[in-house]
This record gives structure tokens, sequence and C-alpha cells, in this order.
């Protein structure tokens, strides 16, 4: 009997989600190297990764572990992720958190930043994302997981800048401190890269209501752009001249912003096949989105004085070819603002049918958008962003 108890044991492991054997190796990718590490990992933190005996790795190094002992809820709820599929996502994340596992180091933050994404990412309760992210920051402060988290909260903070000004200002500060924190750890460029662009962002969203911000968005971009050490960043390069574009279009130099999204546009189309292929990030898809609607709002204020229907039927365009490819959740903000301006243009077109067609979509899909409020309130003014 006591020669079958380990293999009982094993079983219950199992049945529990767990490997009956915790010795397996993990498979750690890092930059510059194609295939993974086999190593055990006995400790993880913002700074390092560890192995056994005294062997470790910056955990800047690190591009994605896959955890030997992950449990099967764990692993379920990535899988959801990447369909989109984030409430059932939330639940196979929360009920592998509440596993026991000799090795809780490595699981307990992983599931409390999946989930906080997770809510990021669906875009429909980004209060909750925020306080997700707050709890994993405060349960976790050094967590390997520690600049997607200040990220995270500083994306969670803009997406509520609509509704509520002032968290962009938040938003600003966060991405602030996330610069800050990756600029004190070597090897961690990118992630002061990404915190520039997301400030430049937003001071481009406060621009609406002061249009000096513009200036500052500008500037800041800009010299991000200028910077040696961004050009072999490819995609984060991609995203700051499209963020340039863009603010471009808002301060009404239409004619230059719709030549450099052209550009843009080509540019983007290999990386949007790589991370298509990969199936882990969406970041370039949603950074085409974006550009395909700032290139639709530059056409259509172009098309405001030059008065030509063919510039107007490039804005609606740009506009259907977000509609069209990035109809997901985790593009929800990309497509409502196309579903809202591409009804605009169809209704300057005289084809009122259609524009119905995707008002109806918008308020349908996505009811709580600031987009859909613009069709259901009263008045409906068409939004400084695109007109």
């Amino acid at each position: 009997m006591r020669k079958r108890r380990p293999l009982a044991w094993g079983a219950l492991l199992i049945a529990l989600g767990l490997p009956a054997l915790a010795a397996a190796p993990d498979k750690v990718w890092v930059k510059g190297r194609a295939e993974p590490l086999m190593q055990v990992i006995t400790d993880e933190s913002i700074d390092e990764i560890k192995f056994g005996g005294a062997a470790s790795m910056p955990a800047v190094a690190v591009v994605k572990i896959e955890y030997a002992d992950a449990p099967d809820a764990f692993k379920r709820g990535l899988d959801r992720l990447q369909q989109g599929l984030y409430g059932e996502a939330i639940r196979l994340f929360e009920a592998a958190s509440r596993l026991t596992t000799p090795r809780a180091f490595w699981l307990k933050p992983a599931c409390a930043y999946h989930v906080a994404l997770c809510h990021l990412e669906d875009g429909t309760d980004l209060a909750a994302a925020d306080a997700k992210f707050r709890e994993l920051l405060q349960a976790h402060p050094k967590t390997r997981w520690l600049f997607h988290a200040l990220h995270g909260l500083g994306r969670s903070l803009y997406g509520q800048g609509k509704a509520d000004p002032a968290k962009y200002d938040a938003a600003f500060a966060q991405f602030d401190k996330l610069a800050k924190e990756a600029a004190s750890r070597a090897g961690a460029d990118e992630w002061v890269y990404t915190a520039q662009i997301w400030q430049a962002r937003t001071l481009m969203e406060q621009g609406q209501n002061a249009a000096a911000k513009y200036d500052d968005a500008l500037r800041l971009v800009r010299r991000v752009i200028a910077d040696p050490g961004i050009q072999k960043l490819h995609d984060l390069l991609i995203q700051a001249q499209a963020v340039e574009a863009t603010i471009l279009v808002r301060m009404g130099q239409s004619a230059k912003a719709i030549d450099n999204l052209k550009a843009l546009v080509k540019s983007i189309a290999p990386h949007v096949a790589e991370e298509i292929e990969k199936g882990a990030e969406t970041r370039m898809q949603r950074t085409e989105a974006q550009c395909y609607n700032a290139l639709g709002q530059a056409y259509f204020k172009l098309a405001a004085t030059s008065k030509r229907e063919e510039d107007l039927r490039w804005a609606l365009l740009s506009y259907l070819w977000t509609v069209v490819l990035y109809p997901r959740s985790e593009f929800a903000a990309e497509h409502a603002e196309a579903l809202y301006h591409a009804a605009v243009c169809f209704e300057r077109l005289k084809q009122a049918p259609r524009a119905t067609e995707l008002r109806n979509e918008l308020t349908t899909k996505y009811p709580d958008s600031p987009w859909a409020r613009l069709v259901t309130s009263a008045k409906a003014p068409a939004p400084k962003k695109g007109d």
C-alpha cells in the first residue's frame, strides 16, 4: 500500500490542476535567443530571475517564461485571454491563484497581473482594472510584472480620461513613474520609450481642451523619435510615429499627416502579420487600427476644406478598415471610434441607411462608450477628435 501512495498523490495533484513533479525545468525565452533556456526557477523579481545554485539573470532580459508547474487553470486562462474571452479568463486565473503550490512566488503575482490585464483589455470596466493593478502593486511591489503593472495602471487611468479629464493628469504621472522606474535599471530602455509615448498620447488628449498641450505632445514624441536608442526598436518607433501623425491631424495639418500615415501603414503590415502568427500580443494590431482611424480623421478634415467627395470617401475607407478587421473586444476603443466616424461619413455621402446600421451596431455593442453616448444624446455633436 505504501508503494502505491505516491501514485495516488500524483493523481490528486493532477486532478487539482498541478503537476505531479515540481523539479521539471521551466522554459525561459531571453532576448536575442530563439530557443528557450531550460532551467528550474527558484525565485524571481523585477531585478532578477534566480535558478538553482547561484545562477541568475536580469529580469529585463527575459521575454517569456513557461513554468513547468503551471496549473491547467492558468494555462487555459492564457488561452482564453488570447481569444479575447476575458470573463472566462478571469475566472480561470482566479481559480489558479487559489491553488496551493510550492512555487507560489511566481503563480500568485502572475495570476493577479493577468486578471488586471483582462479587465484592461476588455475595456468595459476600467475602474476594476485600475483597482486590480493597484492591488498587484501593493501585494507584490517587486514582482517581475512591475513594469507591465505600472503601464497597465497608466493605461487604465488614460482610458477613464474621456469621462473624467482629471484622470489624464493621473495617467501622465503614472507613466512618468514607469519611465523613472525603468530608467533606474539597465536594459529597460524599451519601457522608458513606452512610457514617454503614452505621455505624448495623454498630452494629445488633453489638447482637446487646452491647445498648447498639442505642442507639448508633439515636442515629446519627436524627442522620442529622434532618440538613437529607439531606432532598433521598430514596433515602438512605429507607435511613436503614429502618435506624431495623429497629433498633426488634431492640429489641422491633415495633408502632412496623410503622407506620414500612408507610409506608416505600409511599414506596419509585416509587423502585424508576425504578431498575428505568434498570437501573443496585439500591440501592432492596435497600432494599425489607430493609424487607420487617424488616416480617416485626416481625410475627413481635408474634405472639410477641399469640399471634394473623393477625400470623404477616402476617410470612409480608412474607418471601414478598422470596422471590418478589428471588431474583437480587445480593440473595442478603436472599433467604436471607427463605427461612429464611418457612420458620419456615410451620412455625408447621402447613404443614411448604412449610417443607421453602423450607429445601431455601435450603441448595441458598446453602449457605455463615449462614442455611443454621442449617438444617444439629444444633440449628438460631432466630437473634437474626428471632426
